[in-house]
């Protein structure tokens, strides 16, 4: 698959993130005791709720979507039931509605596998990833799955920690006071270091 082949898919069967959050919202609403994911959606929509409550672009941030002057595609590949999506994935989708020629999508990884094979985390498949494309289908930079501030954080939790369910909510309290800036920061940065390229 190409970047342009992605992107193309992006724009066919990908949702913008009010889809993505309506979606969410019905599928946690849902009493079928076959979802595995029930539960986790059912946080995750309370996380996505809060996100959107108290996330408001900083100046920085607006500046820098102020510096896109021509047309940009921004691909996210997550799931909602991914605890990392849903406190992160509203914060890039309002980043990105901050200038009118970026066109944001979501795209399932569950669905499109093949899609997610392209931007592996040390041979996992993490989300979210969220990539930046010109208006040439040329990638400009990637983004997750989780803030490169968490990143050492989680992997020392992981260290002392034998199960996910030791360490798992660590992150969600260090996601309630630093994802905001965390995220915005991360994406300034890969912005500013493409610029500079």
């Amino acid at each position: 698959m190409t970047h342009a082949d992605l992107i193309q898919r992006a724009l066919e069967h990908g949702i913008d993130h009010a889809a993505f959050v309506a979606r969410a919202e019905q599928r946690a609403a849902s009493t079928d005791a076959g979802d595995p994911y029930l539960e986790y959606r059912k946080l995750n929509v309370a996380r996505v709720q809060r996100q959107a409550k108290t996330y408001t672009p900083s100046d920085e941030m607006l500046a820098a979507m102020r510096g896109i002057t021509s047309p940009q595609t921004w691909v996210c590949i997550t799931e909602d039931w991914c605890g990392d999506s849903a406190q992160t994935e509203g914060i890039v989708a309002a980043i990105a509605a901050c200038n009118p020629l970026v066109t944001y999508r979501v795209l399932d990884r569950d669905t499109h596998p093949d899609a997610m094979d392209m931007y592996l985390t040390n041979g996992s498949r993490s989300i979210p990833i969220v990539i930046c494309f010109d208006e040439h289908a040329t990638q400009q930079w990637v983004w997750g799955p989780r803030p490169t501030a968490a990143l050492p954080i989680v992997e020392q939790w992981k260290k002392e920690h034998s199960v996910n369910s030791e360490w798992y909510p660590k992150l969600h309290a260090w996601y309630a006071q630093h994802a905001h800036r965390e995220v915005e920061h991360d994406i300034i940065a890969r912005m500013s270091a493409h610029q500079g390229a």
